[in-house]
């Protein structure tokens, strides 16, 4: 699994099972949302986020540019692991954002404005 994309859909989930819920569709809202924090769950612990003070990055396992080769190999390896990139950073650290507030009960940020906690 690349983790940025698992940060990607985590969110899209969350928003998504809200907005179900919210006009009505509480059955597959909640399915949705429920699959959204399962992967926010995993995503948020080992061994996706990054433990050590050394590591430049706070998720890893995400996929640079796999067709290119460019992302790390290490020695005896075939598939790319343990590497950070920033966008899978970012959207980790949104999802992070939109579990917090929706924990404090507030509003969470959309492109058109604010959605209260549903």
């Amino acid at each position: 699994m690349d983790s940025s994309a698992a940060a990607i859909a985590a969110q899209g989930l969350i928003r998504l099972g809200n907005y179900l819920r919210a006009t009505g569709d509480r059955k597959n809202g909640t399915r949705y949302r429920q699959a959204g924090l399962t992967i926010a769950e995993t995503l948020l612990d080992g061994p996706y986020l990054s433990t050590s003070a050394k590591h430049q990055g706070l998720i890893l396992h995400s996929v640079y540019h796999r067709p290119n080769g460019w992302d790390y190999l290490a020695p005896g390896q075939k598939v790319p692991n343990g590497e950070s990139s920033m966008w899978g950073d970012y959207h980790a650290r949104e999802l992070a954002l939109l579990l917090l507030r929706e924990a404090r009960g507030e509003a969470y940020l959309t492109f058109f404005g604010c959605v209260q906690n549903l």
